[in-house]
């Protein structure tokens, strides 16, 4: 009884019911187990399904506004899931979100708009790996400049002895022999030359990215609004909600407009080889799906194959029928291949964000 109720409350989460004044008739039906309210019934909702008139004291979505991506085409349920996917821009680059209810409440990772522990400590890690590089290839130049320099002193005393050698042919022998290091000396000068501007091109390039990483991360951990950018490539503005301090989740707010939802599934439902689809927006390619199985679960993240890229975190991983199990977070790579994903369970970010989406 206690989990046909969850599933309810989730349910209603989602869809909502469509409020203008007074309250408007919610349909009620169960589909595979899972109870569902929408105010617009679907042509397949089974025939025992109710209507419900009240909305039992719920929070009413309010879908007041503007309709958003009402004439976008989507054919199948993976399409129609992309409706409800965008791409996040913050300071620290681009990644994934989507809408979990009408009016505008979107769900991401929070390592797409903030910085943690852990990204903190790997972005450390790579400066602190590079800056040891380029400290030991300062110290190579150094080293090779001393022995070009030394170089240079030799031909300059093999020149001053050919000039003072009385005798023309070892005179002769001399200034051949100074000819010859001249054109090696000169060759590896260049040489050295070219190296080094390029060494100290890339320093500055380093220090720069040291310099801007600092003040990205500042404003990053500020901000309190970003950009999305939809299906049909419509730009918006939303608002930091909430920021998850257990988990890698985050809530942000478009306000004025109504957005297409997704469905919360149940991962507990699934069983091994069940296949599920990551959308996001790697390398800002906006709505991009990969495909793949579930795994299984480690953790308490959902364990799937499905390729998931940077850019994919914080968008939805979902299930054949476009219902939406997980929030795609990592990936974990090895030497031998590929790699495996990990999403946050979807009832984990539900359950999280329950006293916004749920507030009256």
């Amino acid at each position: 009884m206690r989990k046909t109720v969850m599933m309810m409350l989730i349910s209603a989460v989602f869809l909502g019911a469509t409020i203008a004044s007074g309250q408007a008739e919610i349909y009620k039906y169960q589909k595979d187990g899972v109870w569902t309210y929408t105010d617009t019934p679907p042509a397949d909702m089974p025939t025992d399904s109710q209507v419900m008139p009240e909305t039992g004291g719920r929070r009413p979505t309010s879908l007041e506004g503007r309709p958003l991506l009402t004439g976008y085409p989507a054919r199948t349920p993976i399409e129609k899931a992309t409706t409800a996917t965008v791409a996040v821009q913050s300071p620290l680059g681009f990644g994934s979100g989507f809408f979990v209810t009408g009016d505008g409440y979107l769900i991401t990772n929070k390592h797409v708009i903030r910085t943690t522990d852990t990204t903190t400590a790997q972005s450390e890690d790579h400066f602190k790996d590079t800056a040891d590089r380029f400290d030991q290839i300062e110290k190579q130049l150094a080293e090779e400049a001393r022995r070009l320099k030394n170089f240079e002193s030799r031909l300059n005393k093999l020149k001053r002895s050919a000039d003072a050698e009385p005798h023309p042919q070892r005179k002769q022998a001399y200034l051949e022999d100074y000819r010859e290091n001249l054109k090696t000396h000169r060759k590896w000068a260049e040489d050295f030359r070219k190296r080094q501007r390029t060494f100290e091109a890339e320093k500055r390039r380093f220090q720069d990215n040291r310099a801007s990483y600092d003040y990205y991360k500042v404003v990053a951990d500020l901000s309190q609004s970003f950009s999305i950018f939809l299906a049909d490539n419509q730009q918006h503005y939303v608002r930091l909600v909430a920021v998850s301090e257990r988990y890698d989740l985050a809530l942000l707010k478009l306000d004025g407009y109504r957005v297409p939802t997704l469905t919360p599934g149940d991962a507990r439902r699934m069983i091994q080889g069940d296949p599920l689809y990551a959308i996001g927006s790697p390398a800002k390619l906006k709505n991009s799906v990969t495909s793949g199985v579930f795994s299984g679960f480690e953790g308490g993240f959902v364990q799937t194959d499905t390729r998931i890229y940077p850019g994919n975190s914080g968008g939805p991983l979902v299930n054949k029928d476009g219902s939406v199990v997980g929030i795609n977070t990592f990936k974990k790579l090895t030497h031998k291949f590929e790699g495996l994903g990990f999403a946050i369970p979807i009832q984990t970010a539900l359950r999280e964000f329950d006293a916004y989406l749920n507030a009256p």
